[in-house]
């Protein structure tokens, strides 16, 4: 893997954006070939918030020497996703998920032929747009849910506890873009959702806004290792069969060292429908436990795993707040609304199924273990 600057300043940084266009002259030196000719394709406007994507076909001399297609992945063109993912450093992470840490795992996809962490990032990697993307509206199946929780798994126990990732400044602890959302969202927020949580969920809603530091604190008691942090249906690609899928993890521009059941609480809470996960949770937990164990993960009994993910689920839940701010943007697509509307009911219910309040810092507004009703 290398890391190239353009020859020639093709980066689009007039009047302040921050997107590296693609250009034949820095793609074949990226690749280490000479391009001829470059048609470049467009990708997924309305599934990629934090950067805009290409699929670049490419003819090379000597024929051969690159592949037929890749894709270029630099940073949005949208002021407001490129001041958060700037300020928390999205696509450094991103790239030094790819730099450090892919390197060390079999077969895991894609393949990055170069990469840039700095002022302008971007990523070029294998195009993968053969296989069956998720998607965040639909939801994904049990058996895409239950494919993505081992594949995550597998990450997540090659890097328990690992203090190589200690050793790496790009990679913050515990850091999500739903952790704290912004107050004067509340009111509104839930004048919008509360008939539909519920009032059982809407107490525990307003339980953990009220108590995010000490869950936060919480977080910090536990075990942790490499979380992906954005584990959703449009993060994800699958090879294989519907029935039999094999899932690709794409994305890591919200990767931290955290509890590995967040990421687990995030894809169950926001991609997987009712219908789909309703009485599977425990089989859902039972894969992703089983495959931390064999692959060596010790002192990890199922019970605290168990709450764990009932952790998970409290500190997810505010993503909810966090997207409903994202829908205020009068420019939100109509794909956008829906997924969006979608995932901030999915993580309040499964709080709900989780009978998450029992991992509350402070339960005391929840008799023996139950919310109040009204």
């Amino acid at each position: 893997m290398t890391s190239v600057a353009s020859a020639s300043e093709s980066s689009a940084n007039v009047a302040g954006s921050t997107v590296k266009n693609p250009h034949p002259d820095w793609i074949g030196e990226a690749l280490g070939t000479t391009i001829t000719a470059m048609d470049i394709q467009p990708m997924g406007p309305s599934r990629g918030f934090q950067s805009t994507t290409w699929k670049l076909h490419l003819t090379c001399d000597p024929v051969g020497s690159a592949p037929a297609s890749v894709v270029l992945k630099s940073e949005t063109s949208n002021k407001d996703f490129n001041a958060l993912s700037r300020l928390h450093n999205a696509f450094g992470r991103e790239v030094g998920v790819y730099t450090h840490c892919v390197p060390r795992l079999k077969n895991h996809q894609p393949t990055i032929f170069a990469c840039h962490g700095g002022d302008i990032s971007w990523l070029l990697m294998e195009d993968l747009t053969h296989l069956r993307a998720g998607d965040q509206v639909i939801g994904l199946s049990h058996a895409d849910v239950r494919d993505s929780v081992r594949r995550m798994a597998a990450l997540h126990a090659e890097f328990w506890l690992d203090p190589h990732l200690e050793q790496q400044s790009w990679l913050p602890l515990h850091s999500f873009w739903f952790q704290k959302p912004k107050p004067e969202l509340l009111e509104d927020f839930f004048t919008t959702y509360a008939i539909r949580f519920g009032a059982r969920v809407a107490q525990l809603f307003r339980a953990v806004l009220e108590q995010g530091e000490a869950i936060d604190a919480a977080l910090h008691e536990r075990p942790w290792t490499l979380v992906h942090g954005d584990l959703r249906a449009d993060n994800l690609l699958f090879d294989g069969t519907v029935e039999d899928p094999t899932a690709i993890i794409l994305d890591w521009s919200w990767a931290c060292r955290s509890l590995g059941a967040i990421d687990l609480a995030f894809l169950l809470g926001g991609s997987a429908p009712v219908a789909q996960r309703q009485g599977r949770l425990e089989d859902l937990l039972l894969t992703w436990h089983g495959e931390l164990l064999s692959r060596g993960v010790r002192d990890y009994p199922l019970a605290e795993a168990r709450r764990d993910l009932q952790l998970a689920s409290l500190r997810c839940i505010t993503a909810g707040v966090a997207m409903y701010g994202f829908l205020q943007d009068p420019d939100t697509t109509i794909r956008t609304a829906l997924f969006m509307d979608q995932a901030i009911q999915r993580h309040a219910a499964l709080a709900e199924e989780l009978q998450a309040w029992e991992a509350l810092p402070d339960p005391s507004g929840f008799a023996q273990g139950q919310p109040q009703r009204d």
